[in-house]
């Protein structure tokens, strides 16, 4: 039995996945903090595995999606000093059957790669994966792993702390889904804008992709990541919230 360790290093959060084979046995999500050494980070994720009764020891493959190159360095250096294991970091370059419409793809955030591939090998139909994290992401991926493009817009979170941070009558809010449209008090007006505002500009994106891409079939929208049914609850284009697709892309990458 395989016993595959996947982190998915973001700006905000490191969200950390312990499989057994095909299923996922634990998550686990860490604040992203660039100054912590290796060694710390070796023992907050020992103390967690052992929490649970999980041996390091056993882990088979470690597979690492990073945006943040410190991070990168930083969880690679980990492994190379207490893991003894495969270790796989996700880019472009990954040969995973995906297709890119340009030379060189390094560009393309890991995130991005891990989410179009799981899409892919999950759901095998043209799929838009929409992911929210310190960015929103939405991207178009083709059942034969063709990448279509993304659309990177502010996260949710990060538009809404802006907003708080300039805006002096404005305080910060718990975040949650609105009751109505429109708000009759600061708090749920604040609401309405932020989650409903995100959601409008979620089915309009998604909307006028398919319209585009029609000659594609049909095409299933996908959301992901940490509020994704906060702001999809009352979405009109979303079909299915996913909230372990990019650690089951990585898992699926590590028994690739």
């Amino acid at each position: 039995m395989k016993k595959n360790l996947v982190a998915d290093i973001g700006n905000t959060h490191i969200v950390i996945g312990i499989y057994h084979d095909d299923k996922i046995i634990h998550s686990f999500r860490l604040k992203t903090d660039k100054l912590k050494t290796e060694d710390e980070y070796y023992n907050l994720l020992l103390g967690l595995l052992q929490i649970h009764g999980l041996n390091i020891d056993k882990i088979t493959n470690f597979a690492i999606s990073s945006v943040v190159p410190n991070l990168s360095r930083t969880f690679n250096h980990l492994a190379e000093k207490y893991l003894k294991c495969r270790v796989i970091n996700v880019t472009a370059h990954l040969d995973l059957g995906l297709k890119y419409p340009m030379e060189d793809p390094g560009f393309i955030g890991a995130d991005l790669v891990v989410n179009a591939f799981a899409a892919k090998e999950i759901y095998k139909v043209p799929t838009i994966v929409c992911d929210f994290g310190t960015a929103t992401t939405i991207q178009l991926v083709g059942s034969d792993g063709y990448f279509f493009g993304t659309v990177i817009a502010p996260g949710v979170i990060t538009s809404a702390s802006q907003l708080f941070s300039v805006a002096s009558k404005l305080s910060n809010i718990q975040l949650e889904s609105p009751n109505e449209l429109l708000g009759t008090n600061t708090i749920d007006a604040l609401r309405a804008g932020i989650i409903s505002g995100n959601r409008f500009m979620l089915d309009g994106f998604i909307k006028e992709i398919r319209e585009k891409y029609n000659y594609l079939g049909e095409i299933k929208a996908i959301a992901t990541g940490g509020i994704a049914e906060m702001i999809c609850k009352d979405s009109k284009e979303i079909d299915i919230v996913d909230k372990t697709l990019t650690l089951d892309g990585l898992n699926l990458i590590c028994n690739k």
